[in-house]
Parts: C-alpha cells; sequence; structure tokens
C-alpha cells in the first residue's frame, strides 16, 4: 500500500525538522553581523532647523525658539546650523516643527524696506506670487521702483520688498491711489 503525499504535505514536514545546528549557527552568525554593521551605519538624514514652537511674525529668533531635526529628505532653502538663524527676523508667522527656509525670514539689509502696496488691477495680484519681482508703477506712469521682490500676497494687496529710499515714496503714493506692478 502507498501513501500518497501532495505538495503541502512535503512542506509541513519540512518545517516540523529542526534545521542542523551548522545551519542555526550561520544564521545567528548573519543576523549578528546584520546587527553590527546597522549600529555603524551612517545617518542619512539631512539636518533642518525648526520652529520649536509655533511663533507669530516679526519674531527675533533666540536658541530657545529654533532646534536642529535630521529629516528624510532636504528642504530647498533651509538652514542646516541654528547659528545661522539666531538673532535674525521671522517674516510670517512659523508653525512647530516646519523648517524654516530663506523665504520665512526677514532680510538682513538695513537699506531694505517692506511696503504694503494695493494694487490696481485685481487679476494682475491673483498672478503675483512669492519671490517675483516687479516694477512699481504710479497712475501717472512714473517708475517708483524697480525689480521689487514679492514678499507675500494677499487679495489685491501686495507685500514688496525694495531699497529704503524707494520704500517710503511707494509708500506715500499707495496711500492715495492703487498702483500698477509689471512682473520681471
Amino acid at each position: 500500500m502507498t501513501l500518497s503525499s501532495t505538495g503541502f504535505d512535503r512542506i509541513r514536514s519540512l518545517l516540523r525538522r529542526r534545521p542542523p545546528v551548522a545551519w542555526r549557527r550561520f544564521l545567528a552568525l548573519g543576523l549578528a553581523l546584520l546587527a553590527v554593521s546597522l549600529t555603524f551605519w551612517p545617518d542619512v538624514g539631512h539636518p533642518a532647523v525648526v520652529a520649536s514652537r509655533d511663533l507669530p511674525a516679526g519674531v527675533s529668533l533666540s536658541s530657545a525658539d529654533v532646534r536642529l531635526v535630521s529629516l528624510a529628505l532636504p528642504v530647498s532653502g533651509s538652514f542646516s546650523d541654528v547659528s545661522s538663524v539666531v538673532g535674525r527676523t521671522l517674516g510670517g508667522a512659523a508653525r512647530e516643527g516646519v523648517p524654516l527656509t530663506d523665504f520665512d525670514l526677514a532680510g538682513t539689509s538695513e537699506d531694505l524696506a517692506s511696503v504694503a502696496v494695493r494694487v490696481a488691477d485685481q487679476g494682475l495680484a491673483g498672478v503675483v506670487r512669492m519671490g517675483d519681482r516687479v516694477d512699481v508703477v504710479s497712475s501717472s506712469a512714473e517708475v517708483l521702483a524697480e525689480n521689487a521682490s514679492v514678499r507675500e500676497t494677499r487679495g489685491q494687496v501686495v507685500v514688496l520688498t525694495l531699497p529704503r529710499l524707494n520704500a517710503t515714496r511707494v509708500a506715500a503714493m499707495s496711500l492715495d491711489h492703487p498702483l500698477a506692478v509689471t512682473l520681471r
């Protein structure tokens, strides 16, 4: 009388057997080597400075306001050292744990100022984005500022960073009339 065995029965009988001592030692040695190599594996994270708590706009950053973390992917424009942001002013509000970038910090130059400008063409205000470069033109077609950097946009209001000399003039003109901006 013959016993028929299926593939499932053969696999089950192999799993019931204990592996030889040599295989168990080889497996233990392999796992030990893997553990040692992972201990000395280099950290592939990317350092980035993040806010240690929710911060309002305009805060002068101290070492208590920021901390250094390691991120899986690099963040464009982020800082890899806490000392590079300490003492600088935060341009906009920052959430806890969010990496700080060069766009988040106010310019360090003393000869620059930011001005809120009401744009005459509401359609154009929707096209202008943070980081764009624009020229500011009055209603009499006079160029008030060239190559101003767009810092923020909110509806029909655009915040521009430009030389302090031009900033006071643009601010005074924008009190009476909406100004036009031309994209570069």
